[in-house]
């Protein structure tokens, strides 16, 4: 998707806009109709956040600003008529309150910035109270009284005189006045961008109480809720009793038509301080002021009509949406609001059906992209509330009629429906330009997710014995569509490459972390059971690669923070996490005990070549096994954990590297010191055995390597590589090498860890018979080997038998049987079962003898080894291998 020529105004907004399919170019407005340049007529429901109270292009509004063309517009310090009118109008609208004084002003936010000046100066106090809900505008000072701080953290706007509290909470509303010096309290009627959520009267009455007892000024801020939205020219009218100091107006008093605020205050508000220092350039223009007069007219007219019809038509609204909530309480969970000003609340995608829409709900696109689906399938104009991302603004112009209002209801029903039958090709088919009966096809047969269920919960509940997070993102794009609803993946090729290109484009920038899955209970072997958690960020390995470095720690940051969220106890780094974390080093100090889970990863995976082996008649003791990456985490780990079994090693690196072969080196002494360690414990296999029938001088050798690894600091491996050689007949019986090609054609088994992200070993490069186990993520193996060389046993390493049948959602975070599962992942949950406090398996030399605690903990809860892919575990004999007894290998 190239940026649009939209993107000179503000590339951020139209980078969203341009992808859900709404940046378009309105060209006419007729009442409650929109143009595009198409000719597109859409419904508004949105009627510019309530600032076009008329419909677009009211006639009475531009005859108005019309009828003043030749009189002065600005003529400070002078007066215009329309603007002393405007304010005797203004403060004449409702005479119980006793307003003496109109400000006009630009915005809604710069009302607000008067507000609070009045309210300072006149009671010489700085501290003002607002809700944490409340949103009051974007200038600085009304950013430091609005609740949410996304809005201001940016900005370096100081929130230090502000102090808020939470709405309907009497008991925090007493301690802010006893606690503070208090100017004034700003509260909204009802929280626009806090979810069209109403305050009650009691509350309200209570905030006036507390303002009059400690003389603080009441601030109404009415700029959405003033002048018709809710059947009042001021819906603080609707609360007995209350009388504000301060109201702020703006929105609909423009007609839609011309920007303009007003600050109306009573006398008590007022300071000569204010009335000599305040001014604004365009505040008291003529234009501005004609059309707001005109406002107050349409408002007033047949006794106020339009008023009593805001009031009809609430109604209908309101229980027109109450409908939709009880008829799909499983799409939306709540719907709240006041006269023409509700939201309805999407309920949260768990990640049962699609991490993608689990990832949308968490991140705040989810709502963006039904609003995308009503604006261009059913051609209505809605919004996302900005506050409150789960929420649906609707907001129509105050002549909206009942047919329009079932018009909404009946389009809201059938994305409600869409979204029950997990038709999710249809619902989103607007993203890539087609129609939803184009693609229904893929969504017609969807069933409800088979999920294994995860234990009865009857009787006495077990042991919780803690919780983790898990780190996961696509590995291949074959799994970043498989993030996305079972219908999209259903779809045909070209449908499904439409999809994926749109993905390419939203995750360039959208790819925060966020909880994708949920896993309330998995339980041990040894009794008691964990929670978790699947924290997903929708990046490729390539694309986590080319981050910036200071990007990278932002996402893992980001990561930790999402995993913290939710309370998890230990955090597992899978995929390229563990990569560019530096195995985790980079977040040891966060906070929470961190895994790369390569331990179980490694051990498990050279377990399971083993297995292999003996089962295809190859595990003899003359046989040769490759490990390629083996100066990686995993593959050294692997290595070493092989040599227990075979004494001819085969260690690759790669020929990018100008140091890979004196890294390798380096490995091959410690797999050395190993085996020697091993054959002094009474050993007969593996490379401890080879070294006790082929050492010229074996006391000796043992003496003098003792001396090197036992000495304090590290191990200078490479000289126990030189001593056992040198007392060794040639050919060594471990090789380094960084020809891949060469080396793995002389190997019976290879066991494959890269982390290069991308396939690269041909069929034509492996033995004839050879196993190769694949731990790589993306796979080393290129996806032919399987069709071009059926005489390979081909498995992927890394996968496990998990402890219990389980799926973490459809997706099972790479498509994995219920059986099945990354054995990172399950290092995770096992050392979650085990209550571990500290990190473990960081870096890139991870010990050896902790990563085999770790992996027969793992045993010990039920998890195993297996010989398997993403599918389920290979049979065989079927495969067409001389299967063989392979039980009871484990260590």
């Amino acid at each position: 998707m190239k940026p649009s020529a939209t993107s000179h105004l503000n590339p951020d907004r139209d980078f969203l806009l341009r992808h859900i399919q709404f940046d378009k170019t309105m060209v006419r407005g007729d009442g409650v109709y929109l143009f595009d340049e198409d000719g597109t007529q859409y419904l508004d429901f949105l009627a510019q956040y309530g600032a076009v109270p008329f419909g677009h292009n009211p006639t009475q509004s531009w005859d108005a600003l019309c009828a003043g063309r030749g009189e002065p517009s600005m003529v400070q310090p002078f007066y215009t008529r329309a603007a002393k009118e405007l304010a005797r109008e203004l403060t004449q609208l409702e005479p119980e309150y006793n307003f003496a004084h109109a400000v006009f002003t630009n915005s809604g936010a710069e009302a607000v910035e008067a507000a609070l000046k009045m309210a300072r100066s006149v009671t010489l106090r700085e501290k003002i109270v607002s809700l944490h809900l409340g949103f009051h505008g974007k200038t600085a000072g009304a950013l430091a009284v609005t609740g949410n701080p996304v809005y201001s953290e940016p900005f370096l706007v100081s929130t230090a005189q502000s102090v808020k509290v939470e709405p309907e909470d009497f008991e925090q509303l007493e301690a802010a006045f006893a606690e503070h010096e208090i100017a004034g309290f700003i509260l909204e009627t009802v929280l626009g961008e806090g979810g069209m959520q109403p305050l009650s009267d009691a509350y309200i009455q209570r905030v006036a109480a507390l303002c009059k007892q400690h003389g603080a000024m009441l601030i109404v801020d009415e700029i959405q809720t003033g002048l018709g939205r809710l059947g009042e020219y001021f819906s603080i009218k609707r609360v007995p009793g209350v009388r504000p100091d301060i109201v702020c107006l703006s929105k609909a008093l423009s007609g839609g038509l011309v920007p303009i605020g007003a600050t109306l205050c009573t006398k008590s508000a007022w300071s000569e301080a204010f009335g000599y220092y305040h001014s604004s350039t365009f505040a008291n223009n003529q234009v501005g002021c004609r059309v707001a007069l005109s406002t107050l007219e349409q408002l007033r007219q047949n006794d106020g009509a339009l008023l009593r019809h805001v009031d009809d038509m609430a109604a209908v609204l309101d229980a027109g949406l109450d409908a939709l909530v009880e008829k799909y309480p499983d799409v939306f969970s709540q719907h709240q609001g006041k006269g023409l000003m509700h939201s309805l609340r999407i309920k949260p995608f768990t990640g049962h059906e699609s991490y993608f829409l689990a990832h949308a709900s968490v991140q705040g696109y989810i709502v963006p992209l039904i609003c995308g689906y009503l604006v261009n399938v059913s051609k209505i104009v809605v919004a996302p509330l900005f506050n409150r991302p789960d929420l649906l603004r609707i907001e129509p112009p105050l002549i909206i009629e009942r047919e329009h209002i079932e018009r909404l209801l009946a389009s809201l029903d059938e994305c409600a429906h869409l979204i029950r039958c997990k038709q999710f090709s249809s619902l989103l088919s607007y993203l890539v330009g087609r129609q939803p009966e184009e693609l229904s096809y893929s969504g017609k047969a969807s069933a409800d997710i088979a999920l294994v269920p995860n234990g009865a919960i009857e009787g006495k509940m077990p042991e919780r014995l803690g919780s983790f997070a898990f780190l996961i993102h696509p590995t291949s794009s074959e799994d970043l569509l498989n993030i996305m609803p079972r219908s999209i993946i259903d779809l045909d090729e070209p449908h499904k490459k439409e999809f994926e290109d749109w993905m390419a484009s939203w995750f360039s920038r959208r790819y925060e972390p966020a909880p994708v899955f949920h896993a309330p209970r998995i339980e041990s072997k040894l009794g008691g059971y964990v929670e978790g958690w699947l924290i997903a960020c929708p990046l490729p390995p390539e694309r986590m690669m080319r981050l910036p470095k200071a990007h990278r720690m932002r996402l893992l940051e980001q990561y930790v923070e999402a995993a913290k969220s939710v309370g998890a106890d230990i955090v597992g780094l899978g995929a390229f996490t563990s990569i560019i974390s530096r195995g985790g080093m980079d977040i040891a100090d966060a906070g929470i005990p961190i895994t790369t889970g390569n331990s179980f990863t490694a051990i498990a995976s050279a377990e399971s070549l083993h297995k292999a082996l003996v089962a295809t008649g190859q595990s003899r003791f003359d046989a040769r096994v490759a490990v390629i990456g083996a100066s990686g985490s995993v593959g050294r780990l692997a290595a070493i954990h092989l040599s227990t079994y075979y004494a001819s090693l085969i260690l690759v690196g790669n020929s990018a590297n100008a140091q890979a072969i004196d890294q390798l080196g380096e490995i091959a002494g410690e797999i050395y010191a190993q085996a020697l360690m091993q054959m002094q414990r009474g050993s007969t296999i593996g490379l401890a055995q080879y070294l006790r029938t082929h050492l010229e001088e074996p006391l000796t050798v043992i003496a003098r390597v003792n001396q090197i690894v036992l000495r304090d600091g590290a191990p200078d491996y490479r000289a126990v590589r030189r001593i056992v050689e040198e007392n060794l007949p040639s050919p060594a019986p471990i090789e380094v090498s960084v020809d891949i090609e060469q080396v793995i054609r002389n190997a019976n088994g290879v066991l494959s860890a890269t982390s290069v992200g991308r396939s690269f070993i041909e069929p034509a490069w492996l033995r004839d018979a050879a196993v190769v186990c694949d731990a790589a993520r993306p796979p080393d193996l290129k996806a032919n080997v399987r069709e071009e060389r059926p005489d390979v046993l081909v498995f992927e390493g890394g996968v496990v038998r998990f402890v219990e049948p389980y799926k973490f959602g459809r997706a099972n975070i790479l498509g994995f049987d219920a059986t099945l599962n990354l054995a990172c992942l399950s290092e995770t949950v096992a050392l979650s079962m085990s209550g571990a406090k500290q990190s473990y398996s960081l870096g890139n030399r991870i010990p050896y003898d902790q990563s085999l605690r770790i992996y027969k903990l793992a045993l010990s809860h039920g998890f195993s080894d297996c010989i398997a892919t993403t599918e389920g575990e290979l049979d065989l004999q079927a495969a067409g291998f001389a299967e063989k007894n392979i039980a009871n290998l484990n260590p």
